[in-house]
């Protein structure tokens, strides 16, 4: 958690400095914790899967004859001398860009290390303090994002401004969309830390119904919690994401309905909840949704360019690259001589994270994610299914956090701040962690 601050306090992880000491953190995290990568069976097909990951993003920056490049990848070659300053030689990379590439390889890799390190040592315990941590945390980022918006909105932080006067910098991010994916990660974490401060109580007093959970909530350890969380909520509001409500509607759905046992039942609690929670959030900025609303069905400036013209334009990459992609983490290098339209600004990021996948890595990377995602979801189910302890409800948190942030990536690349990217990696851990408890065993929070 500590490391994820780090990485949130450094503008987001934005720039490319903070990568080098995040990596060396990470690789000291996954030495102190002894962490055992494929151990586990029920977590081996998910680690063998990262391994490949990793080991593919490698093959992009390793030299290979420049005929082999131009029979397996025949755009690359002439994408990467319109760049060069000199030729290149007779051996050359599949990616376009490759310091872009090494960068994206180390923050991948900072990432995969944290998942082992955290499930190891989640597996032991902890995962009580590090959600207090968190939501502390969060707490505090809200209330720097709220000062700063409120005194500086064209700055991060006070200090640095965004050459971009599209740009609509948020607290330590340069994009409220990329605070708001940090912020309803951190509110899953944390809410499903109270659900299990909750239950814990209410099973060590014997007591069950509504006042006993009211009971509950009025300690301490509740308040301070339902604090932060309406701390990080108001901050997710000002936002004015709407791929951020977005996500934290999905969250609310999906957490419910995995809370309950009665699964059907759950599904409509957690339409109500979330029909709740968006009356709560219109009461709380209801001028401003609505412009958010208005916006994107008639944007009113008519030069504001769609995420549907950037696709449009990605689409292009994805024809001339379509098995091996031009590199992790060269988007906006390949987007700089394939981009066609409002070409007085340069589309960074295709704003749809698994476009961005294939654009990047082809089909071969996009093909090896969903395939993880696909086994961290059925190895989470599987412990869900035999967790009875109160821990589970932190594990609904994780599950509740990461559909939420797939969700958001359908038409944001949230992930490729690096603060958010570590978050998603500690919940991934705590999704598929083995506690080692017994089922029945009940511990105190």
């Amino acid at each position: 958690m500590l490391l994820a601050a780090f990485m949130l306090a450094s503008i987001g992880g934005r720039y490319t400095w903070p990568v080098l000491p995040g990596l060396i953190a990470a690789a000291g995290l996954f030495l102190l914790s002894r962490a055992r990568v494929g151990a586990d069976a029920a977590t081996r097909s998910i680690d063998v899967i990262v391994i490949a990951a990793l080991a593919y993003i490698g093959l992009q920056m390793a030299p290979l004859p420049e005929a082999v490049i131009r029979a397996i990848s025949p755009g690359t070659p002439t994408l990467q001398d319109a760049y060069a300053l000199e030729p290149l030689g007779p051996w050359r990379p599949l990616s376009i860009h490759l310091a872009a590439t090494r960068a994206g390889f180390a923050l991948a890799l900072a990432a995969a290390l944290v998942f082992w390190a955290a499930r190891e040592a989640f597996s032991h315990g902890g995962s009580r303090a590090a959600a207090r941590l968190l939501a502390w945390i969060g707490f505090a980022c809200a209330l720097v994002s709220l000062a700063q918006r409120a005194t500086a909105p064209r700055t991060v932080l006070w200090k640095w401004t965004v050459p971009d006067p599209r740009a609509v910098p948020f607290g330590p991010f340069v994009d409220r969309n990329q605070l708001a994916t940090w912020l309803v990660l951190a509110m899953c974490l944390v809410a499903g830390y109270l659900a299990m401060h909750v239950r814990a109580h209410m099973t060590d007093r014997l007591r069950n119904g509504p006042h006993a959970v009211l009971v509950a909530l009025s300690d301490g350890g509740s308040l301070a919690a339902l604090g932060c969380l309406g701390a990080m909520l108001v901050t997710l509001v000002a936002t004015l994401s709407r791929s951020g409500l977005v996500a934290l509607v999905a969250a609310v759905v999906v957490g419910t309905s995995l809370g309950r046992r009665e699964r059907g039942r759950g599904l409509w609690v957690g339409v109500g909840a979330a029909a709740v929670l968006l009356g709560v959030a219109a009461w709380l900025n209801l001028e401003g949704l609505v412009q958010r609303i208005v916006s994107t069905l008639a944007p009113p400036d008519p030069a504001a360019v769609s995420r549907l013209t950037i696709w449009r334009d990605t689409l292009n990459i994805v024809r001339a690259f379509p098995l091996f992609g031009t590199g992790q983490g060269t988007f906006a290098d390949a987007m700089f001589v394939y981009q066609q339209t409002a070409r007085q600004v340069l589309f960074n990021h295709a704003h749809d994270e698994y476009l961005q996948l294939l654009t990047e890595g082809g089909a071969v990377l996009l093909v090896l994610v969903l395939t993880g995602l696909v086994l961290l979801a059925r190895a989470a189910r599987r412990r869900l299914a035999t967790d009875e302890g109160s821990h589970r409800f932190v594990r609904i948190g994780a599950c509740a956090g990461l559909v939420a942030v797939a969700v958001q990536s359908i038409w944001e690349t949230g992930l490729r701040a690096p603060a958010n990217l570590v978050l998603a990696a500690i919940l991934a851990a705590l999704a598929v962690v083995d506690r080692g408890e017994p089922s029945s065993e009940i511990t105190p929070a």
